[in-house]
């Protein structure tokens, strides 16, 4: 009876020890470690390297960012009315279709409200999500496709959904159509403070 207990508790120890091993070579293993300790190692150089360049070239800081300052500007710009003339071309340069408009165009899947569902980051208990523009709206994150507020013959808004590329240009433009070219006429209706 000993014997027998014996033998089927090496039998279960032999079909666990089989079991847990499947799909797990020592091959696999090894380059598991050596990929781990790899990653490590340049992780550490690299940390290095950048701790090198912070003292031989640090990053400067800046009082205040023209480039800041303009994005700002240009926010505050497209959340007014003002008259565009928007153009659009298909994907080998030729003018489609054109407009005047009234501010710039909108991507076709612009959201009001957050289109992304958080996505938990991987052992950390960190949740990350799509965050609003500062004038609160979810931009595209997968289309071509914008819509051009068109101003009709009444004045209205007429909204056009495009497929190809959209320039708007802050003024208004004369469209050669034979000749495939847009020239500005006028003063622009848009401008940015600087």
């Amino acid at each position: 009876m000993k014997k027998m207990k014996i033998m089927l508790y090496m039998v279960i120890v032999g079909i666990l020890a089989f079991t847990l091993g499947c799909g797990q070579t020592q091959e696999t293993t090894d380059n598991e470690i050596v990929n781990h300790s790899l990653g490590a190692v340049i992780s550490h150089r690299s940390n290095r390297q950048q701790e090198q360049f912070a003292i031989g070239q640090p990053i400067p800081q800046f009082d205040w960012s023209l480039e800041r300052h303009l994005v700002i500007e240009l926010y505050k710009v497209r959340n007014k009315k003002v008259l565009t003339h928007s153009v659009w071309r298909s994907d080998y340069g030729l003018v489609e279709g054109d407009c005047p408009s009234m501010g710039y165009g909108i991507p076709y899947d612009t959201s009001l409200t957050n289109p992304l569902r958080g996505q938990k980051i991987k052992n950390s208990g960190v949740v990350a999500i799509g965050q609003a523009e500062p004038n609160g709206i979810f931009l595209s994150q997968n289309t071509n496709a914008t819509w051009v507020m068109c101003i009709g013959g009444a004045g209205l808004i007429e909204p056009v959904s495009v497929e190809s590329k959209v320039t708007t240009y802050p003024g208004r433009v004369i469209v050669n159509y034979k000749t495939n070219r847009v020239i500005r006429s006028g003063a622009a209706t848009v401008m940015v403070q600087w």
